[in-house]
């Protein structure tokens, strides 16, 4: 596996270090996720397919206006 030096500010430093502690990983490899993630084929992401299908009843109305002629020049 290579090894890569990336140097960034000091504030994003604070915030890859928190994140990769609530998620419960180590730097290195929550980076990975996160470069993994960018090139990865776009795709919905899981969350969302979770929430797909899980509406219940039904769909609320739209109002529709009526369409309005447009003059022609």
């Amino acid at each position: 596996m290579a090894q890569l030096n990336v140097y960034v500010p000091d504030e994003l430093e604070e915030k890859i270090r928190s994140l990769a502690q609530q998620e419960g990983k180590s730097i290195s490899s929550f980076l990975v996720e996160l470069v993994r993630e960018k090139f990865a084929p776009k795709e919905w992401k899981k969350e969302f397919l979770k929430v797909l299908g899980s509406w219940e009843g039904e769909f609320p109305e739209i109002e529709r206006k009526s369409s309005q002629k447009r003059d022609e020049f």
